[in-house]
């Protein structure tokens, strides 16, 4: 992996707030997260709940595709959102893989309409979940993030729509 280091500016402050125990890019392991999510609050509840309750799990938020761009090298997978800063979830997908780039990408956005998750998954992306305030959301995520970088280079999964279970809305998440 790449070392990713660029000057933090005001809008790239919280580029670095969430990755606790050091430098999220440093190989101890873990499935390095990039997580482009331009609401602070909602990066911080992905950031803490994969390091309370998901093992081999390190985030890497920033707050626009530009940023999520320059860091992607360094990273096993993405989640994003749709609306962002400086562009959209679906701008990204496309730009990562126009760069031939096949890290995995999973959209949690609160964009719910049909038409943004077909362009969505027909523009690379690997799974679509819904933000929704609900218990397991997290955990569905991260399980399909964890699936598709544990996969054989050679094994496509196809991409999907993750809808909650009632089994799954009941899994205990802050």
């Amino acid at each position: 992996m790449t070392d990713f280091t660029r000057s933090p500016t005001a809008s790239d402050a919280q580029t670095d707030a969430h990755t606790a125990g050091g430098d999220p890019t440093e190989d101890d392991g873990s499935v390095v997260l990039l997580h482009v999510e331009p609401d602070a609050r909602s990066a911080e509840l992905l950031a803490a709940f994969a390091e309370r309750f998901a093992d081999g799990f390190a985030v890497l938020s920033v707050d626009g595709m530009g940023a999520a761009l320059d860091a992607v090298g360094a990273v096993d997978c993405v989640v994003t959102e749709q609306r962002l800063p400086d562009g959209s979830g679906v701008e990204l997908v496309e730009r990562l893989r126009e760069r031939g780039s096949d890290v995995p990408v999973a959209f949690h956005t609160t964009c719910r309409e049909r038409e943004t998750e077909s362009r969505a998954l027909d523009a690379g992306a690997d799974a679509y979940f819904s933000k929704r305030p609900e218990r397991g959301q997290y955990d569905r995520i991260l399980e399909r993030l964890r699936g598709l970088v544990g996969d054989d280079a050679g094994n496509v999964r196809p991409a999907t729509t993750v809808a909650p279970s009632a089994a799954e809305s009941s899994a205990s998440e802050e």
